[in-house]
């Protein structure tokens, strides 16, 4: 392990055990929001959403108020959420502009390697399931969902991912063919090529224009494929009632456990508040602030749906519940009219794929496991999506990998306790990359009072905003170098308005010791293979998953039994 718990640490977990022995081995529930930023749920300050049963669990259980991302967006995030390692150890961070992957037919993934919470609970007998929107079967005995992630393609309002990233596609892609329709021309009129020459020229300029605009327009086909285990249940999605759907398989799954002496470990991946928004009729208008705010209601309908069939099979009591973000709101997310499409953060600042910028990767987080997990407590410490794997793992008795860096910690002693007053805090030291690039670091020195922050680079917003159009790059022009770094304290100014003179005491000592971990951090690191690789990335037409080929279309013969 990579961060090394204090003695007294060891001696209160030695002191909760046993607290479910002899009794049935805890379920396990894990529920992870698309985009939701912290300012979206009423129990994180919000009082315009309405999300009751999300504030159930902040009454039943522990609110986690600096729980952070190990990314600030969405697949190298989840990616460490699965194997409680940060991205740039797993080959998810890339060293380009292409921090997703925008294919169901590449290459890329979570290296089969890799060592997921779905493994370690196999191993302790436990079915495993993954209601997802984007991974594989890594440990998981069954799947349904999206296997790469909802897009803005798949909505009804004929929005397209490429041009919200590059508006001037269309008249680039029309500049090519012109511009190659008159050279062409302009050859054969000198009689320097003759018809077949200029054939093939053409064909040569408007390939690459036709196989964009088939991107483009196949992305319902080539993304939107819903699939169960391996098959491929639904092509193109069809996202009407898909939120009833994935509640369905959830609940579905949940059942398993009364009518079976196996615990499950179930992952609820939620499609929702990733555009494209889709909220089903009974939500559509009801929010003050329209489709994104249908969507969070609807999100939390849904969460409130599996815990009432925790209720009724009398499996509350016994299961460990986890709830959170995979990333922070997305500020400059726009619909095709304008009208704002993503999350708020409340008093952090900036949002999703910003790098080390709370808005990013401050996510809203609760967990709730009664009679262990001290109910109506706040956790305001630095905790970290890297802590399910060590966590999940202490709950249900099984055992993290040692043959590699762990970089989360089992904070089921500080959930215990219920407050932030132990011996020494999870973690003295956390990173934040935005891509490969360390764009800053927090340090706790464990006095219960202060958390130092330090920015080394930040995006550089457009004026009046704290966003870059439709998202922030981490390279090049569009961040701003600090040196000296920018440095806050987080606990008392965590809106980061204040930053604290580079001339003052506390800024030298604190900057020496974040400096000193941070070559720790750099030394621990071992190169491997990215993901993001272009040559992975590029689609595979050999992998494409299709039913009914060569339509490859299809619809899930369970929509019909909905209720």
């Amino acid at each position: 392990m990579v961060i090394h718990c204090h003695l007294a640490l060891f001696g209160t977990l030695l002191m909760y055990s046993g607290l479910t022995s002899g009794d049935e081995p805890p379920n396990v529930l894990l529920i992870i929001a698309d985009d939701l930023g912290i300012g979206d749920v009423g129990c994180f300050g919000n009082d315009t959403i309405r999300t009751p049963n999300l504030d159930r669990l902040a009454t039943e259980g522990a609110k986690l108020t600096h729980h952070l991302a190990a990314a600030s967006i969405c697949t190298p995030s989840r990616a460490a959420l699965m194997t409680g390692r940060y991205p740039i150890r797993i080959g998810m961070a890339p060293k380009n502009i292409f921090r997703v992957n925008f294919f169901l037919s590449s290459a890329s993934g979570l290296p089969p390697n890799e060592i997921t919470i779905g493994e370690i609970a196999k191993e302790k007998g436990y079915r495993t399931g993954l209601i997802d929107r984007r991974s594989g079967k890594q440990g998981f005995d069954y799947f349904y969902g999206l296997p790469l992630t909802n897009l803005r393609d798949f909505g009804d309002e004929c929005e397209n991912v490429i041009r919200a990233k590059l508006p001037f596609i269309d008249n680039l892609l029309l500049a090519v063919l012109l511009g190659g329709v008159m050279f062409v021309y302009f050859l054969k009129k000198a009689q320097m090529v003759g018809r077949f020459g200029a054939i093939t020229l053409l064909s040569l300029f408007a390939s690459p224009v036709i196989l964009v605009y088939a991107i483009m327009y196949g992305m319902p086909y080539w993304n939107g494929a819903v699939m169960r285990n391996l098959d491929v249940v639904e092509q193109p999605i069809d996202l009407t009632r898909f939120t009833e759907m994935m509640v369905a398989e959830g609940k579905r799954f949940i059942r398993t456990r009364s009518e079976s002496d196996q615990p499950f470990l179930l992952v609820m991946s939620l499609v929702q508040v990733h555009t494209a928004l889709h909220a089903a009729d009974p939500f559509k208008g009801k929010s003050r602030h329209g489709s994104y705010g249908d969507e969070v209601e609807e999100m939390d309908w849904s969460i409130g749906q599996l815990l009432d069939e925790l209720d009724t099979l009398g499996l509350a009591k016994n299961t460990f519940v986890y709830f959170t973000s995979d990333n922070g709101g997305h500020v400059e997310e726009k619909g095709i009219h304008g009208d704002r499409q993503g999350g708020w953060n409340g008093i952090y600042r900036g949002g999703k794929g910003q790098g080390g910028m709370d808005g990013g990767i401050r996510v809203p987080t609760l967990i709730r496991w009664p009679g262990v997990v001290k109910a109506g407590s706040v956790i305001d410490v630095p905790t970290s999506h890297l802590d399910v794997l060590p966590t999940v793992a202490g709950v249900i008795e099984g055992k993290p990998p040692t043959d590699r860096v762990i970089d989360g910690v089992d904070i089921l002693p500080l959930l215990k306790a219920g407050h932030h007053y132990l011996p020494s805090p999870p973690h003295h030291f956390l990173v934040h990359y935005c891509c490969d690039d360390i764009h800053s670091a927090r340090y706790t020195p464990g006095n219960g009072s202060d958390v130092y922050k330090v920015h080394f680079a930040t995006p550089k917003w457009d004026v009046g905003t704290e966003g870059c159009g439709l998202f922030c790059d981490c390279y090049g022009n569009a961040i701003t170098q600090h040196d000296p770094p920018l440095m806050f304290n987080i606990a008392r100014d965590p809106s980061e308005r204040s930053p604290i003179s580079p001339k003052t005491e506390t800024y030298r000592v604190m900057l020496q010791e974040i400096e000193k971990l941070l070559k720790q951090h750099r030394r621990s690191l071992v190169p491997v293979d990215s993901e993001f690789n272009r040559l992975k990335l590029v689609p595979r037409p050999w992998l494409q998953p299709c039913c009914n080929f060569p339509t490859c279309s299809c619809r899930d013969s369970k929509r019909s039994g909905l209720k």
